[in-house]
């Protein structure tokens, strides 16, 4: 008979041993959570507290205390490592410490001071289920809604106490306890109960993985949820696309610039949407972020849902995954419409006169020298009319100077309409006016521009109500004739003018008299 349970809990002891190596590999292969270490832990301290239990005959004193601490001291990393398994706060320590050393006092006294077997099994039985009966409330504690794992672990506990007070039931009952069913009961209800816990854990750390990653998954959606709606909230349009440069993501501002709702967007790319030409350029600047993962910035004329183009500003930048690879591009462009509109007008006003329209002295001298670059290359002349207007100043003393801007006006749209496509009318200042007369095949063809602007300027105008009449004084220069830098060909067209104005006004005159 002591052979059989020396074999049986030989037995246990390999059960708890293989229980707690299976936990172990498992909790390294699987998501490792918190406590399940130490209650594989747990069931190793039972496979060497049964191994104890089977050398009686080798250490009979100390086998006992060591075999009946080590088991109470497993129940203790058991209900540690459920707590942490259920990420609750631990409670009663204390206690489980008081019945630890309770049960080293009581093996102690009834092993070597007062030799009492029977007495050293309740105390031990009974110490045990205290512990298990904690275990069972760690199980329970802070639980709105039982699972299943629970439910095994609870059932293993109950079960391990009811063997235990059958086995105080039978030791009271019968002098020779270990011939009784009772006593094999449960020392087989030992082997079911530690298969049936360890069968919870597993399958309430699966359990758990499965409600992790449903919660997980809610979240992300979640997420998702609240991202499209921060993206729609945003007024710019904002885009993601994938490697293979298909819209993934879309905001509602770009689907309405578009013109197309966001399901007849996404999972297309650039060329299925827009035009080919602006597409094209769309793909080349992809292609350079997901090859050098370089942010790209350009601008382009992008047309909008209400048929007119807009001018746009787009700037992309690779998507990093969290393995730091390029998975894909994020986006946005600006409508920049009316900053290209201001900007050219400030572009306007920097380079025309505000009274006439007309180019200013900075656009004159810029087009003057590139005109004469041209000029030198091509190997063709060119000739500089130098325009002061006779009688301005009487105008403005005597009608106010709103009149004399009237007049200018006049005079600005008469230039414009004397002088060829060709050639550039210019204010220069004041009452001084320039033309740049190109690629012309004789000096006499010069002479007939001229001679239409000054009968042009020397008709009558209304300014402000007042009639008001002046006239013009032109002075000529020509490239390379006369000179052939800018500075000087303006010089030698001043010099014409005063000329001009010294023979008499309203009339024409060129730098070389000889022409």
């Amino acid at each position: 008979m002591d052979i059989t349970i020396r074999a049986l809990l030989l037995d246990n002891s390999l059960i708890c041993f293989a229980l707690g190596f299976i936990m172990l590999l498992f909790s390294f292969f699987h998501k490792r959570y918190r406590g399940f270490i130490l209650i594989s832990l747990a069931y190793l301290c039972l496979s060497i507290a049964f191994l104890l239990s089977t050398s009686r005959s080798f250490l009979p004193e100390y086998s006992i205390i060591a075999s009946k601490t080590l088991g109470l001291a497993s129940l203790i990393l058991m209900k540690i490592g459920i707590e942490r398994f259920r990420q609750i706060p631990h409670k009663l320590i204390k206690l489980s410490l008081l019945l630890l050393c309770a049960i080293f006092a009581s093996s102690y006294f009834f092993t070597f001071i007062t030799p009492d077997t029977l007495a050293l099994e309740i105390s031990f039985s009974v110490l045990i289920s205290l512990q298990l009966a904690l275990c069972i409330w760690a199980t329970l504690r802070k639980t709105k809604k039982l699972k299943s794992y629970q439910f095994m672990l609870v059932f293993a506990g109950l079960l391990l106490i009811i063997a235990l007070s059958t086995k105080i039931f039978a030791m009271i009952k019968c002098q020779n306890f270990q011939t009784t069913w009772q006593y094999w009961a449960h020392m087989l209800a030992y082997s079911f109960a530690l298969i049936a816990s360890s069968f919870a854990f597993i399958w309430g750390s699966v359990e758990r993985a499965e409600i992790e990653k449903d919660n997980q998954t809610a979240k992300l959606e979640q997420n998702y949820h609240f991202m499209d709606a921060f993206l729609d909230a945003i007024p710019l349009p904002v885009f993601y696309k994938d490697k293979e440069l298909r819209y993934r993501n879309i905001n509602q501002a770009l689907s309405e610039i578009v013109g197309l709702p966001k399901d007849q967007i996404l999972g297309k790319t650039t060329m299925e949407v827009v035009p080919t030409k602006l597409a094209k350029l769309s793909k080349a600047h992809d292609i350079a972020v997901l090859e050098t993962g370089q942010t790209q910035k350009y601008e382009t004329s992008f047309p909008f849902s209400d048929g007119l183009h807009h001018e746009i500003e787009v700037k992309k930048s690779a998507f990093i995954d969290s393995s730091g690879e390029i998975c894909g591009i994020a986006g946005a462009f600006t409508d920049i419409t009316e900053r290209k509109i201001y900007e050219a007008k400030i572009k306007h006003l920097a380079l025309h006169d505000q009274v006439t329209g007309l180019p200013n002295r900075n656009m004159f001298y810029a087009q003057l020298k590139k005109s004469i670059a041209m000029a030198k290359r091509n190997k063709y002349t060119l000739a500089l009319l130098y325009i002061d207007l006779d009688g301005f100043k009487s105008v403005n003393d005597d009608f106010g100077h709103d009149a004399g801007d009237t007049l200018l006006r006049t005079i600005g749209k008469r230039l414009s309409t004397a002088v060829r496509e060709s050639d550039t009318a210019c204010r220069i200042g004041g009452d001084e006016f320039t033309v740049l007369v190109e690629m012309y095949n004789d000096p006499a063809d010069v002479i007939i521009v001229a001679e239409k602007i000054r009968k042009g300027l020397a008709e009558p105008a209304t300014c402000e109500s007042h009639p008001c009449q002046t006239s013009a004084s032109i002075g000529i220069a020509l490239y390379p004739q006369d000179a052939e830098s800018s500075r000087d060909l303006v010089k030698a067209a001043d010099t014409a003018m005063y000329s001009a104005k010294q023979q008499g006004k309203n009339r024409i005159c060129f730098y070389n008299d000889k022409i």
